[in-house]
């Protein structure tokens, strides 16, 4: 039975009466609208006890203000300073107020000073790195610094001239003042701008899509060490579609499972690069690891809050 025809048969069930013949197209048109009205405000099993209205503002509008995910009021530098992308972010927005403009390479990367500069801060480290497989430390070579790189072009306060970014008269006004004002755009900018296959060339929307369901989830479960596929689980539970196979960017004729990628990009590339949750890798296999477990950081209660409409 398809969505439609199950709806239907529900509508019919509520109210019967729309099949004896004596309701305008009006009425019965009326009855359905507060008939679909109910049912969406209406907890769904397959959305965790979200109702489709709610997950439908997590995943159309989730910044909105009718979602229920909302950053919290007054985040101090404390706080502020435990996000390692945005203390990252703020490192490039601070050299482009102090000594602008910030030149590219010739082929349109990050200087390598300034990549090793970046990545010797530890904020983020990357493991072929830490372990001595890849010696070089350069944009091309560490996926944190491809993210910054393309979050600073996506960025309304920055301009890009001659190879060049220039922070704009605005953002000067900002940097180092408005820091909340400053991570708010940054979210956004990383959420619903930047997409996340970049990173991995792998042509699929697993992982991103649902970020804000995902992030509610944790809030919800994150209080023990649960394996990462429990929460992939239940994104596929909520999105079946997302189950098709998916083919591998970078190896011709192999599949990834959706597990696999949602770890990569929801888990490591997102919620750990903004010290949302802690990560804990076990049974590493040379240079893979076999299991992965997460819990949220006393952070994500901190900054973000999920409060039900």
């Amino acid at each position: 039975m398809g969505v439609a025809e199950e709806i239907w048969q529900a509508f019919i069930s509520a109210h019967p009466e729309v099949t004896s013949g004596h309701l305008s197209l009006e009425e019965v048109n009326q009855k359905m609208a507060a008939f679909i009205q109910v049912r969406n405000q209406r907890p769904h099993p397959d959305f965790d006890g979200l109702s489709p209205q709610q997950m439908h503002m997590l995943l159309s509008d989730p910044w909105g203000g009718e979602s229920l995910l909302t950053v919290q009021p007054n985040l101090t530098d404390s706080l502020l300073d435990q996000i390692p992308f945005f203390v990252l972010m703020e490192t490039l927005f601070q050299q482009l107020l102090v000594d602008p403009p910030l030149k590219l390479t010739p082929k349109g990367n990050l200087p390598l000073a300034l990549c090793r500069n970046l990545y010797e801060r530890k904020l983020l480290v990357q493991d072929d790195i830490e372990r001595g497989i890849t010696k070089k430390i350069s944009e091309d070579s560490v996926r944190f610094l491809q993210a910054l790189k393309a979050c600073l072009a996506l960025s309304p306060y920055v301009r890009k001239r001659h190879n060049a970014f220039y922070l704009t008269k605005s953002a000067q006004q900002l940097v180092g003042k408005q820091r909340t004002v400053l991570l708010r755009q940054l979210l956004q900018d990383y959420t619903l701008r930047f997409n996340w296959a970049y990173l991995d060339h792998t042509q699929t929307n697993a992982g991103q899509f649902g970020w804000a369901y995902s992030l509610y989830l944790v809030h919800r479960y994150g209080n023990e060490w649960r394996a990462v596929d429990f929460y992939a689980t239940k994104v596929l539970q909520a999105f079946p579609h997302l189950r098709e196979p998916i083919p591998s960017g970078r190896l011709s004729g192999l599949s990834l499972a959706f597990e696999r990628v949602y770890r990569w990009r929801f888990v490591e590339q997102f919620a750990s690069w903004f010290g949302l949750i802690d990560i804990r890798k076990e049974r590493q296999t040379g240079v893979y690891v076999d299991s992965v477990l997460m819990r949220k950081s006393p952070l994500l209660d901190q900054l973000f809050s999920f409060i039900r409409q």
